[in-house]
């Protein structure tokens, strides 16, 4: 199994570095960067300093979305990193959470997604590509960039299996058979699109924390636990909350400040507290525990085919503990 972090250029630059020194220190194979411009220091400057930190690791943005950049400024910059670090770099594409929030816009359609697919693929093929109806010139520096499609609902899991080389998937502990059947239908529908189901690399996120008690590990990610919130923008979404708490999930959605996103005891947090939202929340993709709980969790994502974890770090009380819990798990498989 291997491991992964996310992480994020906050308010201080020296704790971003020592983050990605240390999963790397202790063989991390992937270090990825989330993409909230409102909030946080720019992707593409983070993660050239990630790959200055963890000579070895695949680099990635986790996540980026259409709209914040145009295709070619994406493929230019990615390719560009790719060169830089030795050809250690892939790209997670995603409709968009607080990127798309901060800009005042909704999360991209499937067909949207598809159409950001095809330019990229051209694009990170040397190719000339059309755009919104215009031409685009080719990259000169082009370089073959992997895309990692993060997956939510049917129509996403079905795009990931047909043009996908690998898939996001969020999974917690507590819900890890719903992570199969998402395998599952990311693996048939490559299958039906003609692929080798076996080919899609299938990358698992969870909002985790390594602490001696689930209690105290909770408290450590409730930043992140109040994301969990944003899974249920969709109206099929919001129709599997139970009803006590759909109201407060729309008011979640209506005053969740974009410029503080994952930002620890900021201002979102207090929101979800004030709406007694933590509890529910707090069951969905999180890990929460000690050691031995990552390790049969590891251990399950393994047997599912699952070839890597991330920890989502900005906004975690400890991530230092968690990445030195995490090296200590995968030991102990």
């Amino acid at each position: 199994m291997k491991l992964g972090i996310c992480s994020m250029w906050g308010e201080s630059l020296d704790a971003f570095r020592e983050e990605v020194r240390l999963a790397s220190d202790l063989g991390f194979e992937l270090v990825t960067v989330g993409d909230s411009p409102a909030g946080w220091h720019e992707l593409y400057v983070s993660l050239t300093l990630a790959a200055l930190e963890a000579p070895e690791a695949i680099l990635a943005p986790l996540v980026t979305s259409p709209f914040m950049r145009h295709p070619l400024v994406t493929a230019a910059a990615l390719s560009s990193l790719d060169d830089l670090s030795g050809g250690r770099v892939a790209l997670g594409l995603a409709t968009g959470g607080s990127t798309v929030m901060a800009i005042g816009r909704p999360p991209a359609t499937q067909k949207e997604i598809r159409a950001e697919f095809a330019a990229l693929r051209g694009l990170f093929s040397g190719d000339a590509v059309e755009w919104n109806g215009t031409a685009v010139k080719p990259l000169r520096f082009a370089r073959p960039i992997p895309i990692y499609y993060s997956a939510f609902g049917p129509k996403a899991l079905t795009l990931a299996g047909e043009q996908a080389d690998g898939v996001i998937l969020f999974a917690g502990e507590k819900h890890l058979e719903g992570l199969k059947d998402r395998i599952a239908a990311v693996r048939a529908a490559a299958a039906e699109a003609g692929r080798d189901p076996a080919a899609i690399d299938i990358w698992v996120v969870s909002f985790a924390s390594i602490r001696p008690s689930r209690a105290e590990a909770i408290d450590d990610l409730k930043a992140f636990i109040v994301v969990n919130g944003m899974a249920f923008r969709t109206p099929e979404a919001l129709a599997q909350v139970p009803t006590q708490f759909r109201g407060k999930i729309d008011a979640l959605h209506d005053r969740y400040d974009a410029t503080e996103h994952v930002v620890v005891g900021g201002r979102n947090v207090a929101l979800m507290e004030e709406l007694g939202l933590t509890e529910f929340l707090a069951d969905f993709d999180t890990l929460a525990g000690p050691v031995e709980s990552a390790t049969a969790m590891l251990q399950e994502l393994d047997a599912m085919g699952v070839s890597t974890f991330i920890a989502a770090l900005p906004g975690h009380a400890a991530p230092l503990e968690t990445i030195k819990g995490l090296a200590d798990a995968r030991r102990a498989m």
